[in-house]
């Protein structure tokens, strides 16, 4: 008798026990936990990148004095950073089905490179710190964004991304007022040391969660859904299950076809080959070349026109980045209205204001409004971009997410490269206003690439 009491009773005390590891198991698998690691990696990826926006001008001109081409290449090595990190982390990401170790490893980089930073006294120093913090950010990016693939259906992928993205915004609209702000009143090091911190926390985050469930070509081109989105969408599982069988069917009777083992076999290659995944690359390129070639010309600008000091420059950065904000809302009405109308919007919009950017107005308060409508034009070209992406990966039928993300990790490497090496080189032989100028009329002549991204598909 005293037995089944005792059994009893270390029954009941195990059934809470029990519960609370299924509801901490289930937290850890959880979509939306998913989506919060990966916006946190996004956020502080970002918030260091942003930090360093008002500093390093100032560092390199003042403290080692370097000229604007220096400033230039300087920014640039972070996208060489980026580019020769991505294609590897999303090949292996693909190959393995793993996107927790990776990001561990870029997000302990970031950490590294940024407390780099702190104690960097040469040129060369920092141009090593900023390739390695373009190398952590290849991990957070490309695997980040595949893992939000992994988890999301894609019809839902731009109202999702959008939202993810607007950490990425949150981190960029207060890392320059942060950077600028402890950059004049803590010292040299101060913005580093800080947000080494906050990359500590991140990496503790994705250790907590679960690796996502994967799926493997050839599910993910007869499902379509993967177990967790059937738990967030019971409503279409008898649906699915009918598309299933009929799907296992067809493939079982043309198992053999060319064109069949064909689709399973999406590469980085093939996927070139796309129209519109060619065709959002070009737009990615370009317009990114644009809004990096701005960072480090416009502190220049800014000091030299209206004597403004590292806090200021770091708050003027905070007024071109807040529209940003409205990404979530830009990836709904793509979602709705079309991606291309939206982001060929967006490119004309960012040609038309940014010669009015270059503007010496009287006081540094009118430079505000346009770059505000500067600022707002970057996620209305590149927010309808992402999904758009990730859906005609779906329609090819192959599990190649993290490869098409990081094709737009590599197109947007190459902007962030490209803009902010001709700005310091122009930014040395002419002016800020010739220098807006050309980057007006390069978003002028590639806007007409994306009215047409599904003409050739």
């Amino acid at each position: 008798m005293d037995t089944a009491r005792e059994e009893t009773s270390s029954a009941a005390h195990q059934e809470p026990l029990m519960a609370t590891k299924s509801s901490w198991h289930r937290l850890r698998r959880s979509n939306i936990s998913i989506a919060c690691v990966v916006a946190l990696t996004l956020f502080i990826d970002m918030l260091v990148y942003g930090v360093v926006i008002p500093c390093l001008p100032m560092i390199v001109i003042e403290r080692l004095k370097g000229n604007s081409a220096m400033v230039g290449f300087l920014f640039g090595c972070y996208a060489f950073g980026l580019l020769i990190s991505t294609p590897i982390f999303a090949i292996l990401s693909d190959k393995y089905q793993n996107r927790r170790y990776p990001m561990m490893g870029g997000m302990l980089g970031l950490v590294i490179s940024t407390l780099a930073f702190a104690v960097a006294d040469t040129y060369v120093l920092l141009v090593f710190a900023r390739m390695a913090q373009g190398v952590a950010g290849g991990a957070s990016w490309t695997i980040g964004l595949g893992m939000l693939a992994d988890v999301f259906p894609t019809k839902r992928l731009g109202v999702v991304m959008g939202t993810v993205l607007t950490a990425h915004t949150v981190g960029f609209a207060i890392g320059p007022a942060v950077g600028g702000f402890l950059f004049e009143y803590g010292g040299f090091s101060a913005p580093f040391t800080f947000c080494a911190g906050f990359a500590v926390v991140n990496f503790l985050a994705i250790v907590w969660i679960h690796e996502p469930l994967h799926t493997t070509p050839t599910e993910e081109s007869n499902v379509k859904v993967s177990s967790t989105q059937e738990d967030i969408e019971p409503q279409h599982v008898s649906a699915t299950a009918n598309a299933t069988a009929n799907a296992t069917a067809n493939a079982t009777a043309t198992e053999n076809s060319p064109l069949l083992a064909k689709k399973q076999q999406v590469t980085m290659g093939s996927l070139l080959k796309n129209w519109r995944i060619l065709s959002c690359l070009i737009c990615v390129v370009v317009s990114a070349s644009v809004f990096a070639g701005i960072e480090p010309a416009l502190p220049l600008h800014l000091q030299k026109t209206y004597n403004a000091s590292v806090s200021a420059v770091g708050l003027v950065f905070v007024a071109m980045v807040v529209p940003a904000f409205l990404a979530p809302a830009i990836g709904h009405l793509s979602d709705k209205m079309g991606r291309k109308p939206i982001s060929a919007i967006g490119m004309v919009m960012m040609a038309i204001i940014s010669p009015l950017v270059a503007i010496p107005y009287s006081s540094i308060y009118m430079i505000l409004p346009p770059l505000m409508v500067f600022g707002l034009s970057s996620p209305v070209t590149l927010t309808p971009i992402l999904p758009e992406m990730g859906e005609t990966v779906h329609e090819l039928g192959g599990a190649a997410y993290a490869q098409v993300y990081a094709l737009y990790n590599m197109a947007y490497s190459i902007g962030m490269f490209v803009g902010p090496v001709l700005a310091g080189s122009i930014m040395a032989w002419s002016s800020f206003e010739v220098l807006m100028l050309v980057f007006g009329l390069s978003l002028l002549v590639c806007s007409p690439v994306m009215m047409q991204w599904r003409h050739h598909n």
